[in-house]
This record gives C-alpha cells, structure tokens and sequence, in this order.
C-alpha cells in the first residue's frame, strides 16, 4: 500500500485488523518518529481558540470526542475524521482503535520514551541505510518482535540518496527478515519532507520505483 499523507496508511492497517481479527506489531523506518497524541494539533488548536487557559483540559476533551466516533471496524467512520488527524498522530490513533498493539520506530530525530512503543535512533553516519549495521548501531533487533501479525512501514523520506538501495542482500538480513515476515508493508511518500530532506537530485517517483524493486528481490529470494 502506498499512499501520498503518511496518515491515509492507518485505513490500510484497519483493513488488515478487519481480515485477521487480530492486532499487529508494526515496524516503521522514518526521519521522523510519527509519534504524537491522536488528533492532538486539532484539538490543541480548538482548545487555543476557546479557552487558552484550560488548554490542557480541552485538548484532552477533544480528542476523547473524536475518536468515541471511530468503530474500528467501520472503515468510514476513520475516513470521516482523517482530515484531523495530522501525518505524525496516526500510529498512536492505531493504538486506541486496536490496530497495533505495540510499535518500534527506527527514526532519524528523537529516541522518545513512552509507556507504550520503543524508539530507535539512527547514527546521522546511517541516515537512509538499510544495512545490519543501521539496525544494529540503532539497537533494533528481530528479537525484539513478537512472532505473530507484523507491518513494515517506511516513509520515503528517509531516504536521502538512491545509493541506499545499494545493499549486499540475503535472506537473513534484518531487512529481509522484516519484509519477509510483513504481512503488509505500507509506504509513504511525504514528497514535501522528501524533496527537502534528500541529498542528491532525485525524485520522489525514482525513489519510490527503487524501494518496490528492492522489496521485490527481497521477496524474490524465498
């Protein structure tokens, strides 16, 4: 599945959550970590506009409104509300609706600690790479995953140069692990963050054509 606005990957999840009956583990490789409240910019503007002294109070009241609307199992009522969710709120939004019982974020910006999920930082050296050494300098293991329902999810945005899809693959590398152990793989493009973040003329449409192709040897290789 790949989608323009990192948020619209969350109906991708819910539809898996709807076919399996059961909660995932997700995977997401990101520059960044993704991780805010659910619906919290919205809420946090409605609140500023209302009452700027009770903020923290009527942020909390809108986002318990909002997502009392989502049936985790009625795909509209999430399509109804995605215009307030941002594209940094959606995994924490999966896991209020279920989606996801527990996340690892390998990103390239903050190694937050919260009481649910884990947070991976990548060596600026690493930025975009996808070799054991990335996982490994990151503190990412396969260990850490629960053997059941996983989805690897990956921005484009990460990806600074084409020359990261140049990797000495075989089947017991990290990454191959995880796609091959993905029971769906989801892809944001965040051309905007892309298009500033990368480090060499490319676009989003060759980085996205080199990330499928990668995959698909991965896959290939069964």
């Amino acid at each position: 599945m790949v989608v323009d606005d990192h948020q619209f990957v969350l109906l991708g999840w819910g539809q898996l959550f709807q076919q399996s009956k059961k909660s995932s583990v997700l995977v997401s490789i990101d520059y960044h970590p993704d991780t805010n409240p659910p619906f919290w910019l919205y809420a946090y503007q409605k609140a500023m506009a209302i009452n700027p002294d009770k903020e923290a109070v009527l942020v909390e009241r809108f986002q318990k409104k909002i997502l009392s609307t989502l049936d985790p199992l009625n795909l509209k009522t999430i399509e109804d509300a995605m215009d307030k969710l941002r594209n940094d709120e959606h995994i924490h939004t999966a896991m209020e609706l279920g989606y996801i019982k527990d996340y690892h974020m390998i990103n390239c910006m903050e190694k937050y600690q919260y009481p649910r999920g884990h947070h991976y930082l990548v060596p600026e050296n690493y930025f975009g790479s996808l070799d054991d050494n990335m996982f490994e300098d990151s503190v990412f293991s396969m260990k850490n995953l629960i053997q059941d329902n996983l989805i690897l999810d990956i921005d484009l945005d990460y990806f600074s140069s084409l020359k990261n899809f140049d990797l000495d693959l075989n089947e017991n590398t990290v990454f191959s692990q995880l796609v091959n152990q993905a029971q769906l793989i989801t892809i944001a493009r965040s051309e905007t963050y892309f298009n500033y973040l990368k480090k060499e003329d490319c676009t989003i449409e060759e980085c996205e054509e080199n990330l499928i192709e990668l995959l698909d040897d991965v896959l290939k290789m069964r």
